[in-house]
């Protein structure tokens, strides 16, 4: 047994489309997923024995359960009894990323939860890989939609269904620098997706046919001003409405000239592009006077 570190990284949604409600509640996406560069610590330590211990040093300034409803302790306690792992383990997490942004925090750190916990008890030495990728992406599914996509080596995938249906998408170029926006208001996802099912969808054929084009763009490398109009996140028609902060945020990024600004996921943050890392900074000097937290970012790969 040995000792695993991880950095579990936040995501951005540069395209969301919902195709349909499934029988059990859930909702089929079109998305393009990228992992960012804002991370999440996460240390996992085995014991000879005893619970999963969970310490929390939490960051965000939000409040974040520790106990067992937390993703990391569901995600270590599947493991322990999917591997029947009889011995202890203490994790220690350092919450970075925004609760109830749209960032999939919770998500990355139960998909670095089971990553870490294959690496602390080693099992990538006592299981054939395939074996032991397969037995982690049924863990994942059971854990939220977003957990299959942080579980992928790739920074970039494609995903249908409930986002569970990945394929990578690989980009020629990196993408611009990124200015990120958390108004510091918190949404609730499921409550997104219920006003969005009393909406009438219009378009969605309309829709997918972009996001081809935008994958299209991004894999061949085009420059920002080609694919930016192209950035589409269907939730925002039923979250805008109610959260003047997120309409705010993404109104005052365009006055400064960021491009293809987009609310991730099912909000509350809200992403744009700019040109260079310096003027991210700028920006964000420019930004102070608001009760916002502002991050300079990139697109991970």
């Amino acid at each position: 047994m040995i000792q695993a570190k991880l950095q579990c990284p936040a995501k951005v949604n540069l395209f969301l489309e919902v195709t349909g409600r499934r029988p059990d509640g859930y909702h089929n996406l079109a998305t393009i997923f990228a992992k960012i560069s804002l991370f999440d610590g996460l240390e996992i330590c085995p014991q000879a024995e005893g619970p999963v211990e969970f310490a929390m040093e939490n960051r965000t300034g939000f409040q974040i359960p520790e106990g067992p409803e937390n993703l990391v302790v569901r995600a270590a306690e599947a493991f322990r009894k999917t591997f029947r792992i009889g011995c202890g383990v203490r994790i220690a997490l350092q919450k970075n990323i925004p609760p109830g942004a749209g960032l999939g925090g919770g998500s990355s750190d139960a998909a670095g939860t089971l990553v870490g916990m294959a690496r602390a008890f080693e099992l990538d030495r006592s299981m054939r890989t395939t074996s032991l990728r397969a037995a982690l992406r049924r863990l994942a599914g059971g854990l939220g939609a977003d957990v299959p996509f942080f579980q992928q080596d790739a920074p970039f995938c494609v995903g249908w269904g409930i986002g569970d249906r990945l394929r990578p998408a690989p980009m020629r170029k990196a993408l611009p620098w990124m200015l990120l926006v958390y108004p510091r208001v918190s949404v609730a996802t499921a409550g997104v997706y219920r006003l969005l099912d009393g909406s009438r969808r219009a378009g969605v054929l309309t829709r997918l046919a972009q996001l081809g084009k935008l994958q299209k763009k991004l894999e061949t490398g085009r420059p920002v001003g080609e694919w930016a109009g192209l950035l589409f996140n269907r939730l925002e028609e039923a979250v805008l409405p109610d959260y003047p902060e997120i309409s705010q945020a993404k109104r005052i990024l365009r006055q400064l000239g960021v491009q293809g600004v987009l609310m991730s996921g099912s909000g509350s943050s809200v992403f744009g592009f700019v040109r260079s890392h310096e003027e991210g900074e700028q920006l964000r000097g420019r930004l102070r006077g608001y009760p916002w937290d502002v991050y300079v970012t990139c697109c991970m790969g």
